[in-house]
């Protein structure tokens, strides 16, 4: 009889058992996959998502075989942005959700999953967890309308039953225990990109490159093994023809976004991997616990990669998860109201909820608006917003704040002073109609138009 038994051993299930393991509590991970592998993910980790396996003490692992940075760059429309994200706002995220800031750090870093996760899996069992890799759970446990545990197969073929207090489903974004006890999806986002991504050798930049122009944008960023991870991304509904020639368009389009990086991978880039996508990255909120079960990461909660805070969110739902389960268990709080108020209720709260408007709002890649573009002029001219606007993008910093109707109209009434410099201000409205045209499908095609 175990206290957890976790279902999924990657981010947000392997965390979570670590660190209930390393509470004292009885813990089990499984996993139909084994480790050290990848997995579909854009492998990023902002630096409240480092902050977390800093706190854990795993974060020196990551770093010895992973580049970290502190600074960011961003560019929109050819307007760049550059800057960090601010000790002060992280140190208040960590207040708000977990109730101190303990382990704060300023690093970001691009890590595999085939090293990140492997990573997790050791650390669990290191804590004490029992973790079992190619282990595929078929069926949960039911007993008077609660989940008891879960039956499966090893790799050998056993058939093994397994029980405990409680089931948690860490099982990713096709999760077997949601699909197992019909859990309905609710706020469906369906508009969203679609994402191809590889690797490279031989690029001589340094931090993170991420770029928009029209309904486009592209990411660039050191990884493991000396590479750089490449990512182009769009609007869903252009995905299909984009597969069609997804070399021929993932250089096109690196091309139209940003010339410079364009040519910088094909005369310096080398591919060392194939190409991998997803079309489909539609957004939607499960629920998050009822009787014996508990979901976390992306079986709870799925959004767009467009800001890249997939890994970040899984860490944080463990650290939450932990410790609403160990209140508990340990009878500070029934087990019901610890899920309620500790998880679920900063999980699910007032500043989660509008940083998921936000992310979904950002997927369907519509051309930047003339104001838009107008906020990013301030923020040329201002490093502190700046550093709160990129603070606000990757959820450090709450989303109403930055975008409070008083500090908008200040940003951007200075900005009308400075607008004429930029070229996207002379051509505004032909511009933002050629780019609507899908620019893989021939002929016309809006990248040809505005180029």
């Amino acid at each position: 009889m175990f206290d957890i038994i976790v279902n999924g051993a990657r981010c947000a299930g392997a965390s979570t058992g670590m660190l209930l393991a390393r509470k004292g509590y009885k813990v089990l991970v499984v996993d139909r996959a084994t480790f050290p592998s990848d997995v579909v993910s854009t492998h990023f980790l902002w630096p409240h998502g480092a902050s977390y396996l800093n706190r854990w003490g795993l974060l020196g692992r990551v770093l010895e075989v992973t580049p970290s940075h502190t600074v960011v760059n961003l560019v929109n429309e050819g307007i760049p942005l550059v800057g960090t994200i601010p000790e002060e706002l992280l140190r208040q995220y960590f207040q708000l959700f977990h109730g101190n800031d303990s382990g704060i750090v300023q690093r970001y870093c691009s890590v595999r999953r085939r090293v990140l996760d492997k990573i997790l899996v050791d650390a669990a069992v290191e804590a004490g967890a029992e973790v079992r890799e190619g282990f595929a759970v078929d069926e949960l446990i039911e007993e008077n309308g609660r989940v008891v545990g879960i039956r499966g197969r090893t790799r050998e073929g056993a058939r093994v039953e397994e029980r405990a207090r409680v089931v948690v489903g860490a099982d990713g974004r096709n999760s077997f225990v949601a699909r197992t006890l019909k859990l309905p999806k609710s706020d469906e986002r369906l508009k969203c990109t679609f994402a191809y991504w590889t690797y490279v050798s031989g690029i001589p930049l340094d931090m993170v490159h991420i770029h928009r122009r029209g309904r486009l944008g592209l990411g660039l960023v050191p990884t493991n093994f000396g590479q750089h991870m490449a990512l182009v991304f769009g609007p869903s509904e252009w995905g299909n023809t984009f597969r069609q020639d997804v070399p021929g368009n993932f250089q096109k389009a690196l091309d139209f976004i940003s010339p410079e990086i364009g040519e910088l991978m094909r005369t310096r880039g080398r591919r060392e991997e194939r190409f991998y996508g997803t079309l489909d990255q539609a957004a939607y909120l499960r629920p998050l616990f009822g009787p014996g079960w508990v979901l976390a990461g992306d079986a709870a909660c799925f959004r767009d990669q467009c800001t890249a805070t997939g890994m970040s969110h899984a860490f944080r739902d463990a650290e939450l998860l932990s410790t609403a389960l160990d209140e508990g268990f340990s009878g500070r709080k029934p087990l019901e109201e610890a899920l309620k108020s500790t998880y679920e209720g900063r999980r699910r709260g007032q500043v989660a909820s509008a940083y998921y408007d936000f992310v979904c709002t950002l997927a369907e890649m519509r051309p930047p608006r003339h104001d838009e573009l107008m906020l990013y002029v301030a923020l040329r001219s201002n490093p502190q917003e700046t550093n709160r606007f990129i603070a606000t993008m990757c959820d450090v910093a709450p989303v109403a704040d930055f975008f409070q109707a008083s500090n908008i109209f200040l940003l951007t009434d200075v900005a009308r002073e400075n607008s004429s410099h930029h070229a996207i201000f002379e051509r505004f409205e032909a511009t933002s109609r050629a780019y609507l045209q899908n620019p893989f499908a021939s002929p016309p095609s809006a990248m040809e138009l505005a180029l």
